[in-house]
């Protein structure tokens, strides 16, 4: 068994994907990265050439686009999403999805995101404390970001809206989305 040392940001990351209580770090990064016992490390498609040059951004934006709308169509139909009783926790399930889908474009959705007074997300809860009162910031599962819960439910899906208009989601999806929180 080896040690390795990551950065707090990352392991809270990594433990927000605890699926059981005393699931290990090394069982977390095996199931997110689909690694096996035995398994040989992956390698690069040709010779001297990077998994990064391997795999074309310009590669099927079209389907790219699809996978994460019905990525978040999935969400809306999930089990585990309808049994949602709270707006809070159905907000927070998609902001979650969001993140997945595209890390890059949620930040940069989320950095132009905030109130008259408030800031709404940040990537720790004390950001939040201080600029608010009773803001009750809450972690987003998955993500490195926190993000304030004590807004009506309008409040909440102006900001599911702003974000999903952000990252170039279909109108009428990001309407049926909003109409679920």
């Amino acid at each position: 068994m080896k040690t390795i040392e990551v950065d707090d940001e990352l392991y809270r990351y990594i433990a927000s994907h605890t699926q059981h209580i005393g699931e290990s770090a090394s069982d977390i990064l095996r199931r997110m990265l689909k690694f096996t016992a035995g398994q040989t490390p992956a390698t690069p498609a040709a010779a001297g050439e990077t998994a990064a040059a391997a795999v074309s951004p310009e590669a099927k934006p079209a389907n790219k686009a699809r996978d994460r709308v019905r990525a978040v169509r999935e969400l809306l139909l999930s089990d585990e999403y309808a049994e949602q009783k709270k707006a809070v926790n159905r907000f927070m399930m998609v902001l979650s999805t969001l993140y997945t889908l595209d890390a890059h474009a949620f930040g940069e959705a989320t950095e132009s995101l905030h109130g008259r007074t408030r800031v709404y997300f940040a990537g720790n809860e004390q950001t939040l404390l201080q600029n608010g009162n009773q803001t009750k910031p809450k972690h987003v599962p998955g993500t490195p970001y926190w993000v304030i819960t004590n807004t009506n439910t309008g409040r909440k899906c102006s900001m599911i809206e702003h974000i999903m208009q952000s990252m170039q989601f279909p109108a009428e999806l990001i309407e049926k989305v909003c109409g679920t929180i």
